[in-house]
């Protein structure tokens, strides 16, 4: 083998032990609430009060259901089934949303919580992004008062 293939196979390998490390290194946001741990459902205390202040307003469910088709379905599937193109090999999988009580046993604070910060933390682990940095907080309003309409 060459010098010139060396280095370059020398740089691919620093290159995916640098993507690998930054990947495990960076921590997804401190979530501790009065228990010590974090229990599914449970959103931290910045997030356990929030109303949603577009519930009954058909407008932000249609802007919601809009931004669902753009940001979630290839995940979560066009109905929320959970069975979207790219969420074939997630481990694990993405929510169904469109079950019976699902969406609908959960607060606002909690589905406002999980689109904002995602799920790439315990007890989540998942690919979920965080979607705070791309919507403001009325589209994520607007995605929480179309996930209502989701499952019976």
């Amino acid at each position: 083998m060459k010098l010139s293939q060396w280095l370059c196979l020398a740089l691919t390998v620093l290159l995916l032990a640098a993507c690998g490390q930054a990947a495990e290194s960076t921590p997804g946001p401190a979530v501790i609430v009065d228990t010590g741990t974090l229990q599914p459902g449970e959103p931290p205390a910045e997030y356990r009060d929030l109303k949603n202040p577009f519930p009954d307003d058909p407008g932000a469910r249609r802007r919601g259901t809009e931004a669902y088709q753009a940001l979630c379905s290839q995940c979560h599937g066009k109905a929320g089934a959970g069975d979207g193109h790219a969420g074939q090999a997630m481990d694990p999988a993405p929510a169904d949303l469109s079950a019976p009580g699902r969406v609908k046993g959960l607060s606002d604070g909690y589905l406002y919580w999980r689109i904002a910060e995602g799920g790439t933390f315990p007890p989540f682990n998942s690919e979920m992004p965080a979607w705070r940095t791309l919507l403001s907080e009325a589209e994520i309003w607007e995605l929480v008062s179309y996930l209502r309409t989701l499952g019976p």
